[in-house]
């Protein structure tokens, strides 16, 4: 089956809510945080690779240090690394995070067809509603759910699974829209039907996503779901 067969068989307008992951989907800031981590690690005598950077992209942090101290690091310690993390982050998400392109759009023109928002992401709930209130979306967003407060995290389903039981709903009747494998693998585990966008999210790592894209202009495009804004001229 083709991607434009697959995509002509999406209708957002068919599901009660959608799941949006947040950084790399909705903000461009997973470079923020990789500047957040070397720096941070640096501290304690480590360098992350390019590879174990790469290979935590949309997860929470435990994993990373974990496998970068090579070793399970005790919770205290855990913690006071991750918090300083945060901090670092905290300096640099205001002047360098970005909204990705279209993603907003798309996610207004859900609203507008009159499907609830919510957001599940891997990142601390401040750094989470810091975003919302930039991309003016403190009145769209119903709910949102940081990974970091829970047990586990992405690629595990439980943030998925607990955004489902927030929004009172079966897994039918959301879907999910991600740009990491980690976060496309937590919401296919939840059971919900999973929308891949960014510019690696055609390629074959992805294949298990019923709909991958390279932008949220292409996403639009193929689905007809675009927010009144972008298409009406300005005057």
């Amino acid at each position: 089956m083709t991607a434009g067969s697959r995509e002509a068989m999406f209708d957002p307008s068919r599901y009660r809510a959608a799941i949006f992951d947040l950084d790399g989907t909705l903000v461009h800031s997973e470079h923020v945080w990789e500047k957040a981590k070397v720096e941070v690690t640096a501290r304690y005598g480590k360098q992350p690779s390019r590879e174990l950077l790469d290979a935590h992209v949309g997860r929470g942090l435990k994993d990373f240090m974990d496998e970068l101290f090579e070793m399970p690091l005790t919770p205290e310690m855990r913690r006071a690394i991750g918090d300083q993390i945060g901090v670092e982050a905290d300096i640099w998400l205001a002047r360098l995070r970005e909204p990705v392109p279209g993603a907003k759009e798309w996610l207004l023109g859900l609203a507008e067809a009159g499907l609830r928002i919510a957001i599940c992401s891997s990142s601390p709930r401040r750094h989470i509603d810091s975003a919302v209130e930039m991309l003016g979306l403190r009145d769209i967003v119903e709910l949102a759910v940081s990974g970091s407060e829970l047990p586990v995290g992405k690629p595990d389903p439980l943030p998925f699974l607990t955004t489902l039981d927030a929004l009172a709903l079966p897994a039918t009747q959301a879907f999910a829209v991600e740009d990491s494998i980690p976060g496309a693998r937590a919401a296919h585990g939840a059971g919900l039907f999973t929308v891949a966008v960014g510019p690696c999210c055609t390629g074959p790592a992805y294949e298990f996503c019923p709909i991958r894209a390279e932008s949220f202009a292409e996403l639009a495009t193929n689905t007809g779901i675009l927010h009144r804004s972008a298409t009406t001229p300005a005057v």
